[in-house]
């Protein structure tokens, strides 16, 4: 993939190296931009895992590791060849389907393991015992990220879509009142939150300790649910018209799986796992339900399998993005309508 200039062309994906950032290995950190034809912006938060504690960081997801079906729990970094495959779903310009398709496009890659908020330098022993240092460095990255928005998309956006999926689900909510205020003049603001549901008491220790948050946001971290206090944290952040929306699997693979072993000590689908994720998340839909008027909420049971588990995350497969999952209407729909101010929720009977 080409480094992006100012001569190049729009709707061709090329990346920018970062000076100075880092993946969360030490490896050389890039992202990825796109010019579109209309005057609209997306930033984009992807997802790849966590980390938060010596045992976590002692297991990134490697080909040895997936070879030998070992956990693993964060993406360490993204090679320069594996740039050209993450633009897929909503990143797909090439897709006739895609609303997208035609935007801006500013793409933040995840390799540090914290939810695109760390600032710490986090040391471990690998499983040889040799001494290791986990870059924890997600909001310098994402700093350094934002001060390239201006150069290529100087003119204030008609429509500012603030989106993640994941781990960058938590990452863009967290952002979202930053990139907010670089395009004041910005009149149709939509935050986008795709699969993020842990509920855990590990929160407080881990943004403190483990990726130390920067205080302005440490102090939002207070509860078992991670994504209700970022939620509130950008609600009280940003313009009073901005819109929030949450799509979630209603008993999500990835996510139940990542909830046991933060609760209970191993991966693994167990029904005891199953229930606690799903009651906790109809719970958290609830509360930000109640708390935020802005809030809407995509929840689905689509394609759950006799394990009980359904999918994680929608926004990067065409199967899930364009099928009619729940209540007749499909994420790229739902989607559609907030942009044209017209949010609703989809899966209330979930919450009865």
């Amino acid at each position: 993939m080409k480094i992006i200039t100012d001569k190049s062309r729009a709707n061709i994906w090329y990346r920018k190296p970062l000076s100075g950032c880092i993946a969360s290995n030490g490896s050389p950190y890039n992202i990825t931009l796109k010019k579109g034809s209309a005057n609209n912006l997306l930033v984009n938060f992807m997802g790849g895992g966590l980390s938060w504690s010596e045992e976590t960081a002692a297991r990134p997801t490697t080909i040895s590791r997936l070879i030998r079906n070992k956990e693993s729990f964060y993406i360490p970094k993204i090679p320069l060849w594996q740039l050209n495959l993450i633009h897929i779903g909503l990143l797909n310009s090439k897709d006739s389907r895609n609303p997208l398709r035609d935007w801006n496009v500013l793409n933040i890659p995840y390799t540090t393991a914290d939810f695109h908020i760390g600032n710490n330098e986090f040391p471990y022993k690998d499983h040889k015992g040799n001494n290791k240092m986990l870059h924890h460095n997600g909001a310098k990255n994402v700093d350094a990220a934002l001060a390239v928005l201006k150069q290529y998309f100087p003119k204030a956006p008609d429509t500012l879509l603030i989106a993640g999926q994941s781990g960058g689900g938590f990452g863009c909510v967290a952002h979202a009142p930053k990139i907010t205020s670089i395009y004041p003049g910005c009149n149709n603001i939509i935050v986008y939150s795709d699969g993020t549901h842990l509920h855990s008491p590990i929160w407080a220790n881990t943004a403190a300790n483990v990726w130390k948050v920067c205080p302005s946001l440490l102090a939002h971290i207070t509860s078992n649910d991670l994504i209700v206090d970022l939620f509130s944290y950008a609600k009280g952040h940003m313009p009073p018209h901005a819109l929030f929306l949450h799509s979630i699997s209603a008993w999500d693979i990835a996510l139940v799986n990542f909830m046991n072993k933060m609760n209970h000590g191993e991966m693994g689908i167990t029904p005891k796992a199953l229930k606690e994720f799903h009651e906790t998340l109809i719970n958290a839909v609830k509360q930000l339900k109640s708390e935020i008027p802005n809030y809407s909420f995509y929840i689905t049971g689509y394609g759950k399998k006799k394990d009980g588990t359904t999918p994680h995350i929608f926004f990067g497969s065409p199967k899930l993005l364009y099928s009619d999952m729940q209540d007749g209407l499909s994420i790229a729909k739902w989607l559609c309508g907030a942009i044209d101010k017209d949010p609703t929720d989809v899966g209330e009977s979930f919450l009865k």
